[in-house]
């Protein structure tokens, strides 16, 4: 499994919540506006990336588990180019 690819995944999911939350702290500000539903907005976006984050690391670490077993064994065996991929 390629791994840089995910993390850059999950760094664009955080990303784009980072704008998300900035845009309605700008909404907030505006004192023509109810500001509740923007801050309730911002809680659920915020609970949705603590959320996607924690799934992320969880699966991640069952994955980094299952390869540090794997070339280990591999390890002990000796590598050789074809056991690898």
């Amino acid at each position: 499994m390629q791994k840089a690819h995910l993390v850059e995944a999950l760094y664009l999911v955080n990303q784009g919540t980072d704008e998300a939350v900035r845009g309605l702290h700008r909404l907030k500000k505006v004192p023509e506006f109810t500001e509740e539903i923007y801050g309730d907005a911002l809680a659920t976006l915020e609970r949705a990336r603590a959320s996607v984050n924690l799934q992320f690391f969880g699966d991640m670490q069952a994955s980094e588990q299952k390869d540090a077993i794997r070339f280990e064994r591999l390890e002990n065996k000796g590598i050789t180019k074809d056991s690898i991929a």
